[in-house]
């Protein structure tokens, strides 16, 4: 679960989404124990389902174009909310990494020029093109490393879920409604002698809280989480988030039987830069998903996918 946290601009929005997908996954794996007036499903079931639903939606990201919306939130000397900045991007994923094109399209609610958008879109076709005769090279060589590289980084994915459940301990709580449907509760914290190896296992042990699963679905609904610990950045030089900031995870359901991650919001003191004090506190909403045309690594330039849609937060 990377979660990228520096100052209350700097998080790269695609960790966030990858933190946000971890934490959904490792929640629901290992559940055990059962405390309600009726029966609440078998754990293994629940889990094997959940996590079932959550690898189908992580593969099939990448044929989805939305739109993400980031707000700061600050808070002035007088306790009074206020924000410190909004933008919102069109996002058209690719496998390959390098080539998700990250757009802006409005910035503080006022749409980005034309003019700008077309710098935009001039260099991202730039980029593509070099990385597309990097992908296109003659060099055998060149050609498995760049294979090798898409598998590790797989490989990766995958090893960050196992080490985040591997850090954390749950169980099922109860049975309650949630926006009007039957949700099982499961709590998570740490697991005690944990030793995670990637970032996101090291990041999960900091945190607990509780996950709202949709017992007919199988799929997460919302996840609220508290670091119970300081957790340093750059070995607390870059920055230092204090105990307790406060974290939330929504996923609705935006076409068919598919659920996608709809909001994270995340707030806490801390420091930065040793002396700074830093206020975290931001919101990113995804929403209007669109299925795209085809499975290209590309896919802006493709003109099948240039339809527009008008949509909300999910």
């Amino acid at each position: 679960m990377s979660l990228r946290i520096s100052n209350s601009r700097s998080q790269s929005p695609r960790t966030l989404r990858a933190a946000a997908v971890v934490m959904a996954a490792a929640i629901v794996c290992g559940a055990t124990g059962a405390q309600d007036t009726e029966p609440l499903p078998d754990p293994q079931a629940l889990y094997r389902a959940v996590r079932d639903n959550l690898v189908r939606a992580e593969r099939v990201t990448h044929l989805y174009a939305f739109k993400e919306r980031r707000t700061d939130i600050h808070r002035n000397p007088f306790g009074r909310i206020g924000t410190d900045g909004k933008r919102t991007h069109e996002v058209y994923p690719s496998p390959n990494r390098q080539l998700t094109y990250r757009r802006l399209v409005e910035l503080n609610d006022a749409p980005v020029g034309a003019e700008e958008i077309e710098k935009q879109d001039r260099r991202y076709r730039a980029r593509a093109a070099d990385v597309r005769r990097e992908l296109a090279s003659e060099d055998p060589d060149e050609r498995r490393r760049l294979k090798a590289d898409l598998a590790r980084a797989r490989e990766r994915r995958q090893r960050r879920i196992e080490d985040v459940v591997d850090a954390l301990q749950f169980k099922v709580e109860r049975r309650e409604m949630y926006e009007g449907v039957p949700a099982v509760i499961v709590s998570f914290t740490p697991r005690p002698g944990a030793r995670p190896d990637t970032r996101g296992g090291r990041l999960a042990r900091s945190f607990a809280g509780e996950v709202w699963i949709h017992e007919a679905a199988a799929e997460v609904m919302r996840v609220e989480a508290t670091s119970i610990d300081n957790i340093s950045f750059g070995f607390g030089i870059i920055a230092r988030v204090g105990k307790g900031a406060e974290a939330t995870l929504t996923r609705r359901l935006v076409e068919g039987d598919l659920w996608m991650l709809t909001q994270l919001t995340l707030k806490g003191r801390g420091r930065a830069a040793i002396f700074r004090t830093l206020v975290v506190g931001f919101v990113v909403d995804w929403f209007d998903y669109r299925r795209l045309a085809g499975d290209s690594a590309t896919p802006f330039l493709d003109s099948r996918v240039q339809g527009k849609s008008d949509g909300g937060p999910q």
